[in-house]
């Protein structure tokens, strides 16, 4: 009698683990087709993946777990834990969650890569750089100076950015070096000397 319980079990965790793997590779194959598609960089691609793969884990542990012995009431106050997380990753502004939420929006559906040249329009702290690399809770930006910032991925989602040509940012790049030569130049003396 317990045999065929346990047999029956085990045939339920193979259809689900041959489930998720089919579901698994198919939003594989639609990531991939969206990367290319837009021409994403690789290591854009690389944490996409391992993103998906966490979630995957995740995902067959839950169904293990229902599968081999969990009530429906554990199931619903887990799923009611998992929407409240979500809810406040997406409401919170200044939170660990909101900033990995806002970082897959910008794996996904931002026209910024790694490697452009951008411009941050915002009166107080204007910015523009390239940008090196964007992390699940940061965006690294270097600046005119040389100077690497990271940049929260809230603060980047919420700003208005301007994406520019390399020939745009090097021409000030240029301007700027002009200026200090001028500056340094022998024969101009200012006010303090």
């Amino acid at each position: 009698m317990i045999l065929p319980e346990i047999q029956f079990k085990l045939i339920e965790t193979f259809v689900l683990l041959v489930i998720l793997l089919l579901i698994r590779y198919v939003v594989s194959k639609l990531v991939i087709r969206r990367y290319k598609k837009a021409n994403f960089d690789i290591t854009r691609k690389q944490i996409t993946f391992k993103i998906l793969n966490m979630l995957f884990f995740l995902l067959l542990g839950f169904s293990m777990v229902v599968v081999w012995g969990l009530s429906s009431s554990d199931v619903i106050a887990g799923i009611g834990s998992v929407i409240t997380i979500l809810g406040v990753a997406f409401f919170a502004q200044w939170s660990l969650l909101c900033n990995i939420t806002s970082g897959l929006i910008l794996f996904f559906n931002h026209p910024l890569k790694i490697g452009d040249y951008v411009e941050i329009v915002d009166k107080d702290f204007p910015m523009s750089g390239q940008v090196e690399n964007i992390t699940l809770f940061f965006l690294h930006l270097r600046n005119k100076d040389n100077h690497v910032y990271t940049l929260a991925n809230t603060i980047v989602v919420q700003k208005t950015m301007r994406i520019m040509k390399p020939e745009e940012f090097f021409e000030e790049v240029k301007k700027m070096e002009e200026e200090q030569e001028d500056k340094n130049a022998p024969g101009t003396e200012t006010a303090l000397d």
